[in-house]
């Protein structure tokens, strides 16, 4: 199963940020992979965007079950971008 959620944040110009995503309420799907796809530096969409998606993980919360994912985006612009989460599950 892919996903692509247009508008899911903003890199700060030539900054790394992390976060984490969960499906549901922590339902397992597997390795999964996923990117920030640039969706416009400047916020406005008037410049190019370059990020690097690295550092995948996943998390299992042993008390629950619950499965969280996570990783890492690094802008490597001189610009603000906003970018989509995109990805899929490995087969």
């Amino acid at each position: 199963m892919s996903f692509n959620v247009s508008g899911w944040g903003t890199v700060v110009a030539d900054q790394t940020m992390g976060f984490g995503y969960i499906y549901g309420n922590g339902e397992d799907h597997g390795a999964q992979y996923a990117m920030g796809k640039p969706e416009g530096a400047l916020l406005d969409g008037s410049s190019n965007g370059n990020l690097v998606s690295f550092d995948p993980e996943i998390f299992l919360d042993v008390a629950t079950g619950a499965i969280s994912y996570a990783i890492q985006i690094r802008n490597n612009t001189g610009s603000d971008t906003s970018f989509a989460l995109t990805g899929g599950g490995f087969a």
